[in-house]
């Protein structure tokens, strides 16, 4: 029973971070949002970019893996999910670039493969640290 719970709440988690993100890349903000700033040198919308993208494999990892994998498969995985990120942000600078508020920047499609790989490195490193913790061989073994 607690397993399924956790399964249903990562997957509530999963869905309202994608309709966030939609939200946030597709609704008019209007000229009240100023994203021109910099923060140590690095433009918000940048930043916002990033910070967007970087949960994403850890929660399609909550959703989606199995804990028995082995580290291959688990590192397999995490390229699909990479690609699929990529993908997903490549797309949303196009569909950026064909209305008339939004315009599709290469620069925020890096931050957002930034924001993938970073969290890909972090959930890599957190599964590996759980499989040792427990017991488990991280570099391929059961």
């Amino acid at each position: 029973m607690k397993n399924s719970f956790r399964i249903y709440l990562s997957r509530i988690v999963l869905v309202l971070y994608v309709i966030s993100v939609c939200l946030l890349c597709f609704l008019n903000l209007g000229t009240g949002v100023d994203m021109g700033a910099e923060w140590f040198g690095i433009p918000k919308d940048k930043i916002a970019h990033f910070l967007m993208f970087f949960p994403y494999p850890a929660l399609v990892t909550l959703v989606f893996c199995k804990q028995g994998w082995k580290t291959s498969r688990f590192v397999g995985f995490l390229l699909v999910v990479l690609v699929s990120g990529i993908a997903a942000g490549g797309l949303i600078e196009i569909i950026q670039g064909l209305s008339d508020y939004r315009s599709c920047d290469i620069k925020d499609f890096r931050a957002d493969c930034l924001g993938l790989f970073s969290g890909a490195l972090l959930t890599l490193a957190v599964w590996m640290g759980v499989r040792h913790r427990n017991g488990k061989d991280s570099l391929g073994g059961r």
